[in-house]
């Protein structure tokens, strides 16, 4: 099967988004109501929530469009690697932060910190959550039968084992964090990756490409006015509409992902740098959120006297920097598989 560059853009984009929403997070939620500033910051925090839903998008279709799934290339390939770079990440990460603060404190909240993960690490875990039922899904769509020892691996591992690590006789609060990552709270994702699925299995004309933009634009311009209308209501700056299953983001997350469909059969000349970037998108996630901290100890954060020159330049050199670092770490052997 031919490069889907379309995919790949998309995937980039939605990346790049993300690191908008990370970086400018703690700005919008303290900037006053009154600064000129909160209008347009609430409307990039809000147009930028429509692209975490993407990935899933982007999972089901290449997942489920697949006429045969691989089960053990696939458990290795998605469900493992996943599980073991967020135990990795959440080590690494752990560990930043202690040598940052200058105290490494008990090694009880070290293994703590561990199983919670960074505040980025949920959508690896959600992940690994839904890629263990994108079998059952894939088997339903095309007919086939499904080997019967999935079925049993998933229920030992998402009832069974999980249930099984909150029967201690007093709270074992190590035990029942690493249970609320792999739960069925990130169950509702497989919405997403169904959707794109489907959406995927649809033609788009030409006028997708000015219409679908014009969807995302009137969507975010409204879920914007709903956000700093509730914020004004509650006297501060709220986010009411930024959950991924909130209306308006399932609509601009399928606006989003028809556009770059619309661009299939496009003839991209640059087709290798795309690729390129578009590998480096899971390690850009991973770092991501290290670099915005290393960005600020040095100086260049985002702030109230500019607050979206700030945000935009911030999330673009953090982009820049991620994609820089992630593109030399995959021509290193040892380390290119832990990102």
């Amino acid at each position: 099967m031919s490069r889907r560059y379309e995919l790949d853009l998309c995937r980039i984009t939605a990346c790049i988004m993300v690191i908008i929403i990370h970086a400018g997070s703690a700005l919008y939620h303290s900037c006053p109501l009154y600064e000129p500033a909160f209008v347009p910051l609430c409307f990039i925090s809000t147009a930028a929530r429509g692209s975490v839903p993407v990935f899933f998008m982007l999972t089901g279709l290449l997942m489920l469009s697949r006429e045969k799934l691989e089960l053990w290339h696939f458990f290795r390939r998605h469900i493992l690697r996943l599980a073991g770079l967020f135990l990795l990440w959440s080590a690494l990460y752990a560990v930043g932060s202690r040598v940052a603060s200058g105290s490494f404190g008990s090694a009880y909240d070290f293994f703590y910190s561990v199983m919670a993960g960074h505040y980025h690490m949920w959508f690896i875990a959600a992940m690994v959550t839904c890629c263990l039922l994108i079998p059952i899904l894939h088997a339903a769509i095309h007919g086939v039968k499904l080997d019967t020892r999935w079925l049993l691996g998933v229920f030992l591992f998402l009832v069974l084992l999980m249930q099984n690590c909150n029967l201690t006789p007093d709270p074992a609060y190590i035990l029942n964090r690493f249970t609320l990552n792999f739960g069925f709270d990130y169950l509702p994702y497989l919405l997403y990756i169904i959707w794109g699925w489907y959406l995927g299995q649809r033609e788009y004309g030409r006028r997708t490409l000015w219409l679908a933009p014009l969807v995302f634009l009137l969507t975010a311009v409204l879920t914007t006015a709903g956000n700093i209308w509730y914020s004004n209501y509650r006297g501060y700056a709220d986010g009411w509409l930024f959950s991924y299953f909130s209306l308006p983001n399932f609509i601009m997350a399928s606006a989003m992902f028809c556009f770059f469909l619309a661009l299939r059969g496009h003839d991209f000349k640059h087709g290798k740098p795309i690729r390129q970037l578009s590998d480096c998108t899971l390690g850009v996630y991973l770092l991501h959120p290290l670099m915005l901290n290393i960005l600020e100890r040095s100086g260049v954060a985002v702030g109230l006297e500019q607050p979206i020159g700030s945000l935009l330049g911030v999330s673009a050199l953090c982009a820049v920097l991620c994609f820089a670092v992630s593109y030399i770490a995959k021509k290193i052997p040892v380390i290119r598989n832990l990102l």
